[in-house]
């Protein structure tokens, strides 16, 4: 550059003017005053008014490049003070060693994105293996659009015949994958007063959201799934219900599972 084309400049700068020709905010050039990264020469004792010499402009503007390429602000201050350049070399290697990992972090998020974009809104089907479970049961006679609620009532009723207190306590039913739920049994776990075991083993599970009415759709798209993966279920349906069996609301959600043969 000519320097004739070179801008005159007063030899002090206020904050504003400071801020649009290094390209750092009054914002930033006031963080990092605080931070005794980059002082200004010259602060008014009455008017409180910061005043920057022309001559720091050649350090807020490498400030400002230290930003861009991420260092952390002890780095900054470091690099800004009497690092040798020695450390400095290091501190790059390092710097450069940590973006390479986080674009690498970057590169696997959008991999992932991607394969999640194929799949919004299929259901998380999933084996797993439950243990025995000691339980206190009845039967009652339930309603496909209506099982759960015709759970709660029964549970209702049936709390008050248990020997202990079991108020709010989680529940589940269980029917025959064949007859439906117009026979249906309702299962409050118990302790090692209770002496009927609900078998544990193999099941394939999924949990099912929104409407209630709507789970005999979940409950195909489970039993479609189990038929792909080469598994026969023993003719079972366990629907557990939480928290607490609520209605139908964000917080009400079914665990469907079907116990799997093993052989």
């Amino acid at each position: 550059m000519n320097p004739r084309e070179f801008p005159s400049l007063p030899p002090l700068l206020l904050i504003g003017q400071f801020s649009r020709l290094s390209g750092l905010s009054c914002r930033m050039l006031r963080f990092y005053a605080e931070q005794h990264i980059l002082v200004p020469a010259y602060t008014d004792p009455e008017t409180g008014y910061r005043r920057y010499l022309s001559s720091q402009l050649g350090e807020a503007r490498f400030l400002l490049r230290l930003r861009k390429a991420d260092f952390s602000v002890e780095d900054i201050r470091s690099i800004m003070g009497d690092m040798e350049k020695k450390e400095r070399a290091g501190l790059g290697k390092e710097q450069r060693k940590s973006l390479e990992n986080k674009i690498q972090a970057l590169e696997d998020a959008l991999d992932e994105l991607g394969v999640l974009e194929k799949e919004w809104g299929t259901p998380r089907y999933g084996l797993l293996r439950t243990e025995p479970l000691r339980v206190y049961s009845t039967f009652f006679r339930g309603e496909r659009k209506t099982l759960r609620e015709c759970a709660r009532n029964t549970m209702g009723q049936f709390l008050e015949s248990l020997p202990e207190p079991l108020s709010g306590s989680p529940f589940l039913c269980s029917y025959s994958l064949k007859k439906g739920p117009e026979d249906a049994a309702l299962h409050i776990p118990g302790n090692e007063n209770s002496t009927e075991i609900l078998p544990g083993g193999l099941a394939a599970a999924v949990l099912h959201r929104g409407a209630y009415q709507n789970l005999p759709k979940t409950l195909e798209g489970l039993l479609g799934w189990v038929r792909c993966q080469n598994y026969v279920p023993q003719g079972t349906v366990r629907e557990w219900y939480f928290p607490n069996g609520e209605e139908d609301t964000a917080y009400g959600e079914v665990e469907l599972s079907l116990p799997l043969i093993e052989e």
